[in-house]
């Protein structure tokens, strides 16, 4: 029972990759099963929707019960990226020490939406809901490095870049070039950009779909962050991102 529960899965996961459809034979090789088995399969998955059939060309694909369950299954609670992102902010305040936040996008800003604080006397609050611009907090330059570059410039084409502080960068070639930067490391920081005496280190979160959505932060006051120490807190800070990433179903880009 249990294998042919494991066969029926990667049948439906082998039809939902052949974009084109695929033949009986060309899945029959591709799972390396007999003929009359797959056959089988495919017949009661038909007859229950999650596989079809082209009556042209005779190729299969993925049936609509299959689109109609994983749009259901996608509003499920299970995939909410609060939920998600609860049980990593506590662990990276676990790990760093320091307040841990999820900020979401809304529009062209970001909107803070979870917190776990720092144990620690002197520590970073941010009050949950309050909304921030996107070119000057971690968070935000951190969804910003997970935009396509056509929603990038349309984002600076339409953001008047203000001076919060004298780190605040407001000319838009220097904050491409350090959105740049924080797209290759995987992280971004928050040099004292948005309030003087803060440091934060952020990564982005992608959906289901590529779109970058929200970013998990760190931050803490700035004389506990040297730039060595925040290199060293980036890679968490991106592999606790990754994870909500991928409990949305994001599928990173492969090479």
């Amino acid at each position: 029972m249990v294998q042919s529960l494991d066969r029926a899965l990667d049948v439906l996961e082998a039809l939902a990759e052949a974009e084109a459809g695929i033949s009986l034979s060309q899945l029959t090789a591709q799972l390396d099963l007999p003929l009359g088995t797959v056959h089988r399969l495919l017949s009661s998955l038909a007859a229950r929707g999650y596989a079809a059939q082209e009556p042209d060309t005779r190729l299969y694909g993925p049936g609509p019960r299959l689109l109609a369950v994983a749009t259901r299954a996608a509003r499920n609670r299970r995939f909410q990226i609060n939920r998600i992102a609860q049980q990593e902010l506590q662990q990276l305040t676990a790990i760093t020490g320091e307040t841990s936040n999820l900020l979401v996008l809304q529009g062209d800003e970001g909107v803070y939406s979870e917190q776990v604080t720092s144990p620690r006397l002197v520590r970073m609050f941010t009050e949950v809901g309050q909304r921030v611009p996107l070119y000057c907090t971690g968070g935000g330059k951190a969804i910003l490095s997970g935009m396509l570059a056509e929603q990038l410039q349309a984002y600076l084409r339409s953001t008047a870049l203000y001076a919060f502080t004298p780190k605040t960068l407001t000319d838009p070639e220097a904050l491409q070039s350090e959105i740049a930067k924080a797209r290759a490391l995987g992280f971004a920081r928050d040099d004292e950009e948005r309030e003087l005496g803060v440091y934060c280190v952020a990564a982005p979160i992608f959906d289901r779909h590529g779109r970058c959505v929200a970013a998990l932060s760190i931050s803490g006051p700035i004389s506990r962050f040297t730039p060595e120490r925040a290199a060293d807190l980036g890679p968490h800070v991106r592999a606790a991102a990754d994870r909500c990433s991928a409990e949305l179903g994001y599928q990173a880009p492969v090479g």
